[in-house]
């Protein structure tokens, strides 16, 4: 624990998620303990069910399974609870929520005291027993975050194993999307599918909620469409991302003014959709400022420059940088900053800053 504050090495060399998935489906030896660090919940909830299945097995005793909000109560009272054992389960799994808040607010000494307790345990754990910490509430993407994150590392530092949830990239989530749609008997295109994934911001945990509205709604063996999106993904009802951006970026004007009469008689928010789209914009500019010429260079640059991008948006940038100079992107985030501002003023009508902006980027 005299790592200094801030080492990358506390975040970063942790094992993935789906490695430990893996690994105790195989029968891998438990570990004493566990630490689940990042926000991501989709593959969360999973490992949580593998780590409880290999220590119960599929029906465990209910005095089995304990679970300590850590909000609530000290990180002692999880240790004690560990270290007691059961009259009716040999095996047991003890879960603590919220193990961030378990921290000490200072630091050094104090906080090396803190964690003594943890220490001291897993140098001699209870046998049987699993403990599981989960700190879930700060997100690896976020760099004020990660800082909090390498700090909840380095107090726990002495769990045996460190799972680390990162936030997935538009490329798995779409992954995830397919084996999930196989599995429930949805037919999806990829397109439809990186539409729904790019709505949702890579969020697979919402995606297989979603997923199973669209089977619950189509019937299994049915084809997922961009309708299907429309009528049951709220996303998709209230941004119109997808195809308001392809037009603007394929500098179709008769295309987006048509789609903005949609969007206007569906009570759009436009200023979700300017932000949205200013964010398209940029990450082209990007593109062209770093010279990446092709969907697979596009993706790759801005990968290393910390932008999460999937094939289709790859794709989609391509086009778009295909059709704008840079001074023209320039030009183009100016126009929608302006329309953003036009917007949250005293204006006659909003559809006529949105039109205007559409004019400007469609010249």
């Amino acid at each position: 624990n005299d790592a200094p504050q801030g080492d990358p090495a506390w975040y970063g060399s942790g094992l993935k998620p789906a490695a430990l998935i893996q690994s105790l489906r195989k029968g891998a030896k438990l570990k004493a303990g566990y630490l689940f660090l990042g926000a991501e919940p989709f593959y969360r909830n999973r490992c949580r069910q593998a780590v409880q299945a290999a220590a119960l097995g599929e029906n465990p005793d209910e005095t089995a399974l304990v679970t300590i909000d850590l909000r609530e109560r000290p990180l002692t009272a999880l240790i004690n609870e560990a270290r007691t054992q059961s009259l009716f389960a040999a095996d047991r799994l003890v879960i603590g929520r919220n193990a961030e808040l378990a921290l000490p607010r200072v630091v050094g000494a104090a906080a090396k005291a803190a964690a003594k307790p943890l220490r001291e345990y897993f140098a001699d754990p209870a046998p049987g027993t699993v403990i599981l910490l989960e700190a879930v509430r700060y997100d690896a993407q976020d760099r004020e975050e990660r800082q909090k994150l390498e700090r909840v590392g380095k107090f726990f530092a002495d769990v045996p194993e460190r799972i680390e949830l990162e936030a997935l990239t538009g490329a798995e989530a779409q992954y995830i999307g397919k084996v999930l749609a196989q599995r429930m008997g949805l037919s999806i295109a990829p397109p439809v599918l990186a539409e729904l994934v790019e709505m949702l911001g890579a969020d697979a945990f919402r995606l297989e909620n979603e997923l199973q509205k669209l089977a619950l709604y189509a019937g299994k063996g049915s084809g997922i469409t961009s309708d299907d999106l429309e009528t049951l993904v709220p996303e998709a009802r209230q941004s119109g991302l997808f195809e308001f951006s392809e037009a603007l970026g394929a500098r179709d004007r008769k295309r987006a003014l048509g789609v903005l009469d949609t969007m206007s008689r569906a009570g759009m928010y436009w200023p979700m959709q300017l932000t949205l789209l200013a964010s398209l914009l940029r990450q082209a500019l990007t593109a062209k400022e770093l010279g990446a010429r092709g969907s697979r260079q596009i993706a790759a640059a801005l990968g290393a420059a910390g932008f999460r991008i999937w094939p289709s948006r790859a794709q989609q940038l391509e086009g778009v940088a295909a059709r704008f100079g840079v001074g023209e992107l320039r030009a183009a985030l100016v126009a929608v900053f302006e329309a953003d501002r036009g917007l949250r003023s005293s204006r006659p009508d909003d559809r006529i800053v949105m039109e205007l902006l559409v004019m400007k980027l469609t010249r």
